[in-house]
């Protein structure tokens, strides 16, 4: 229903479907997603996150602009991890906005169903990028939205306090801990990663997976660097029941 209303809007529009295996209002899993496709697709692409549901009270969808992209969004403290860049604009649309955006797209007569509000909001927001409204002067530009987020990790002197925040088909862990932050908190100093409340730990940092024998525990730096750790030739998440929120902490020794 959602594509056959952009097809109805813009019917030159090109419709690509990324992921489709990420669960129902796991969030967390669908900001990962985001933080790395907005690397690669080409600059004026629109993403559509459709993983959690709004409709709630106080709760509104974001227009976020970032890196020459677009993404809409229900609020959503994920947010903040979909760049370690402040976005560009951050357009809360509230009622008000909304209404402007339909009397400036001539479509004054669309009309939000509460139980599905996105089929409407969404493809309206999508023509409205599309059309070139100055969307920057329908409302304040609040970047504080997505970018005082819980979901960040916790920095002191001498620890990192991260959370998982995707599980991959391996059932690898992939942490919100970034190679940058790891190396400026570091600072060259010996480390423990700890894992379950410091019943696991690991103390080195690979290159790639098979440095290590089968069956141990490993962490490296990703293709997108976060720390991720792993089993080789096993299931970390499954062996240690890992999963988004899950803690991953670092302490560093003198």
């Amino acid at each position: 229903m959602l594509q056959g209303r952009l097809y109805s809007l813009m019917p030159e529009l090109q419709i690509i479907e990324i992921n489709n295996s990420i669960r129902p209002f796991r969030s967390l899993e669908g900001a990962f997603v985001i933080r790395n496709i907005l690397n690669v697709y080409p600059a004026g692409s629109i993403h559509l996150f459709l993983v959690n549901q709004g409709n709630k009270p106080n709760v509104y969808p974001l227009l976020i602009r970032i890196n020459g992209q677009y993404l809409l969004a229900w609020e959503d403290s994920v947010l903040g991890l979909i760049s370690d860049d402040p976005p560009d604009l951050c357009l809360r649309i509230t009622p008000e906005v909304f209404n402007d955006v339909k009397s400036l797209s001539g479509q004054k007569d669309i009309r939000v169903a509460p139980s599905f509000p996105e089929l409407e909001l969404f493809p309206m927001m999508v023509l409205a990028i599309d059309s070139g409204l100055a969307l920057d002067k329908l409302g304040p530009h609040a970047p504080d939205l997505i970018m005082q987020s819980p979901w960040l990790p916790v920095i002191q002197d001498q620890t990192i306090s991260g959370r998982v925040i995707y599980i991959d088909s391996y059932g690898n862990a992939i942490s919100n801990i970034s190679k940058d932050v790891f190396a400026q908190i570091g600072q060259g100093r010996k480390f423990e990663i700890f894992l379950i409340s410091n019943h696991y730990k690991i103390d080195y940092i690979n290159t790639g997976y098979l440095e290590t024998e089968p069956g141990e525990m490993l962490a490296l730096f990703n293709s997108v660097n976060f720390l991720e750790v792993a089993i080789v030739h096993g299931n970390i998440a499954s062996l240690l029941r890992l999963e988004p929120g899950s803690t991953i902490k670092v302490k560093f020794y003198e």
